[in-house]
């Protein structure tokens, strides 16, 4: 746990890319400008969905190229999230529909261990509160928790932000002209 509560920085910039629809980041981070050699900060979005389903976290990088994510934080999902019968008592069956961060500590602590916690995707979630409203709150946030100090300068990701077309009709409250109309 001695990488969470390390001041880090990004060892180069947040670049997003495209790929399936969806958008993601991938950056090693420095301690002491040091690059940690398997400690990496990623990211994913849906390309489609502005300001909902983000997510921003940790991972290792072991032999042979295999991550493990080690912590996490998921803004305003579209499927929310349920702790199921695990964690402390006061989380037990919790559902998230709002931001939420998987933290290794709470997931370290459970009955199946840290290895199974990190195979079954961080199970147990607790509320970040207050929920970030926009992307540069969400970065403040999992900047300070995260003690990466330049994540702020972090660019969102390049949603597309589509024009909905109104079909024949729609939003039209003119009288028929012509015709007798």
């Amino acid at each position: 746990m001695g990488f969470l509560a390390a001041d880090k920085t990004m060892a180069v910039p947040v670049t997003w890319a495209e790929a399936d629809g969806n958008l993601q980041f991938t950056v090693p981070l420095d301690i002491e400008a040091v690059t940690e050699e398997g400690l990496w900060l990623f990211g994913r979005a849906n390309a489609a969905l502005p300001e909902r389903e983000v997510t921003l976290g940790l991972r290792w990088v072991g032999v042979p190229s295999r991550f493990e994510v080690f912590d996490r934080f998921d803004r305003r999902p579209i499927g929310g999230h349920n702790n199921k019968g695990l964690g402390p008592r006061e989380l037990r069956f919790r559902p998230f529909d709002g931001t939420h961060r998987h933290p290794l500590d709470v997931n370290a602590a459970l009955a199946i261990g840290l290895l199974r916690a990190m195979a079954e995707n961080l199970p147990v979630a607790v509320p970040v509160e207050p929920d970030p409203a926009i992307w540069r709150a969400f970065l403040a946030t999992v900047a300070d928790q995260y003690r990466i100090h330049d994540l702020v300068t972090a660019p969102p990701p390049p949603w597309q932000y589509e024009l909905l077309a109104l079909s024949a009709g729609d939003g039209r409250q003119g009288r028929k002209r012509g015709r007798g109309g």
